[in-house]
C-alpha cells in the first residue's frame, strides 16, 4: 500500500456512499415503510492507490422484498474496474463492471454472468448516485459491524454474497398475497 492513510490514497477521490432508488429515500426519511421500490447502496473504500474494497446492498422491492449483499475488491484503471466471483470449481459466475464518474457509479453485468448470490430478480445493474464523499470506515448487517480495515488484514478475502428475504406485512385478512 502506498499510503498509510486512506484519505491520501489515489483512489480516495472515488470513495464514498453511492445510492439509487428507494435507498436514497430511506436514508432521508425515518419511515422506511413508505418506500417499496427497488433500491441499492454501494460503499467504496480506498484500499490502495489502484484498488478499492466495496460493500453492496441491492433490493428488488415489493412484493418479494429480497435483498442481495456482496463484498469484494476491484482494481481501477481509468476509472473502471471489474469484479469477478468464481464458483467452487473456479468458473466465473458473476462479473460486474464498475465505471466511476464524479457524481455517479455505473454497475453493469458483464458477459451475462449475473449469478452474484442476490436471489431471484435482484440485480446490481444500475446508476448509483454519489450520496456522500466521506470515506466509509465500516458497514453493518443485522447488528454486526464490519470495518474495511479489518478486511485488509485477511490475505485471501473472498466475496461474500448474502441473500435475505425481508418480511412482508400481511394484508388485513392475515392471508399472504
Amino acid at each position: 500500500m502506498n499510503s498509510a492513510e486512506p484519505a491520501k490514497r489515489h483512489t480516495a477521490r472515488f470513495a464514498g456512499t453511492y445510492m439509487f432508488g428507494s435507498a436514497i429515500h430511506k436514508d432521508a426519511d425515518e419511515d422506511e415503510d413508505d418506500h417499496v421500490g427497488p433500491g441499492g447502496t454501494v460503499l467504496l473504500y480506498p484500499e490502495s492507490d489502484s484498488t478499492m474494497l466495496f460493500f453492496m446492498e441491492v433490493e428488488k422491492g415489493e412484493p418479494a422484498n429480497v435483498i442481495g449483499r456482496l463484498t469484494g475488491k476491484i482494481t481501477l484503471k481509468s476509472n473502471k474496474g471489474i469484479f469477478t466471483l468464481n464458483n467452487a470449481q473456479g468458473i466465473p459466475v458473476c462479473k460486474l463492471s464498475f465505471q466511476i464518474e464524479k457524481r455517479f457509479l455505473d454497475i453493469r453485468t458483464v458477459d451475462g454472468l449475473a449469478e452474484c448470490g442476490f436471489g431471484p430478480g435482484v440485480r446490481a445493474d444500475n446508476r448509483f448516485f454519489r450520496y456522500s464523499g466521506e470515506i466509509p470506515e465500516c458497514y453493518e448487517i443485522d447488528g454486526k459491524k464490519t470495518c474495511f480495515e479489518q478486511t485488509l488484514e485477511k490475505k485471501n478475502a473472498v466475496a461474500t454474497p448474502v441473500i435475505e428475504k425481508k418480511p412482508t406485512a400481511l394484508p388485513g385478512n392475515g392471508n399472504p398475497l
